[in-house]
């Protein structure tokens, strides 16, 4: 059985632990995940001993080592890599800050192709003196070519989202790695829109970070990010908060007052975190990787982007504008198009239990593996009459 065959086939049990399915045409993944039901019984699991025992700290903890290297192994990074943050905005916001730019160092980046979240903390930057150098956006897409032209012996960091949550586009980042590591130039992506969704290996992307949530693609919960920062890059990078959770503190007790003067970092891109981890969303994450293993990464995509295809050409059918690339490789589940009232046609798809979203003037259906032909053929038989 192909892998698209296969992912097909078990969109029929994947829909079944989304109780959302059954009550509406959820079409919004882009804008938060809805809740897988054994998501929902890890939760109700770890409420219960909050309610009945105060907390297992102890064994949460060391189920959180469990979690990292099973988050890493989703990504095809070491644990040694990984942090949990808050979110997107603090991953992207924490490495910022680490890299210790200086003045006259810049930043490239495409203000019409990113969340303006990951504009913000390289804007911050300008009192200090480093610049932000904004490329154009072609085509719904970030051009290779364009962010050379750009690059200079000051330029440090290339940023780009793996998926737009605008235009739904999904740049070349091998290529785009390959020109910044010839450089020694950091590649930050922004991985929001991409994590679930996309088959992701950081090693065959080339980033050098990325900086995703939970709430998304990766069907768990808001309050909880994931950073991945390659392990040559860590020694180099200074967190700009410290906690006794990013320091090497041979096992003490987080009461112990321990060394002070001569602290150590944490080796890892736990140097990164700080303070108490967010137990509840990495047990909702834990969960909800279950699933999205089950199913296998290669074959959420593949099932994904083959229904985005179906979409596009649906949405064209009817003489629909869609801003997002159609050939293969250049999507991933989000489909932006426009309508010719896009106020009078959102509400009408409400009205008629289709819930998706309002992008900068466009509608904006983002699909997951619980999603099926049925759903398409819903939003097309509203959007198109």
């Amino acid at each position: 059985m192909s892998t698209t065959d296969l992912a097909k086939t078990t969109t029929h049990w994947v829909r079944d632990e989304f109780e959302v399915c059954r009550r509406l045409t959820y079409l919004d993944v882009a804008g938060r995940a809805p809740m897988a039901h054994r998501v929902h019984r890890e939760l109700t699991d770890y409420l219960t001993v909050c309610l009945t025992e105060g907390a297992r700290k102890e064994e949460w903890l060391a189920r959180v080592e469990t979690i990292r290297e099973r988050t890493a192994s989703f990504i095809g990074a070491g644990s040694d890599e990984i942090a949990f943050t808050k979110n997107t905005s603090d991953g992207l916001n924490t490495i910022a800050a680490a890299l210790d730019l200086r003045a006259g160092d810049n930043v490239i980046v495409c203000p019409e192709f990113e969340h303006v979240n990951n504009l913000y903390p390289w804007l911050h930057l300008r009192e200090h003196g480093i610049e932000t150098r904004t490329v154009p956006m072609r085509g719904a897409m970030v051009d290779r070519q364009d962010v050379a032209e750009h690059m200079d012996e000051h330029t440090r960091v290339v940023t780009v989202s793996a998926v737009s949550s605008w235009t739904g586009a999904r740049p070349d980042l091998p290529a785009i790695a390959e020109l910044c590591r010839d450089r020694g130039v950091f590649l930050l992506a922004d991985a929001a829109q991409s994590l679930g969704i996309v088959d992701t290996d950081v090693r065959e992307l080339g980033v050098d970070g990325l900086a995703g949530a939970t709430q998304k693609g990766l069907l768990g919960m808001y309050g909880l990010g994931i950073l991945y920062c390659r392990r040559e890059w860590l020694p180099r990078l200074r967190p700009p908060f410290l906690s006794v959770s990013g320091v090497a503190r041979g096992g003490l007790h987080e009461s112990d007052l321990g060394p002070l003067a001569g602290y150590r970092l944490h080796e890892t891109a736990a140097r990164f975190e700080t303070g108490n981890p967010n137990f509840a969303g990495l047990f909702a994450l834990d969960a909800a990787l279950s699933l999205l293993e089950e199913v296998g990464a290669d074959a959420v995509e593949s099932r994904v982007t083959t229904l985005a295809a179906q979409l596009i050409r649906g949405l064209r059918d009817r003489g629909l504008t869609v801003v997002t690339p159609d050939r293969p490789g250049t999507h991933a589940g989000i489909i932006a198009f426009d309508v010719p009232d896009v106020n009078e046609a959102d509400q009408r798809l409400r009205d008629n239990a289709v819930r998706l979203s309002v992008r900068r003037g466009r509608l904006r259906a983002s699909l997951h593996i619980y999603n099926d032909e049925s759903d398409l053929d819903r939003l097309l038989s509203l959007v198109g009459s």
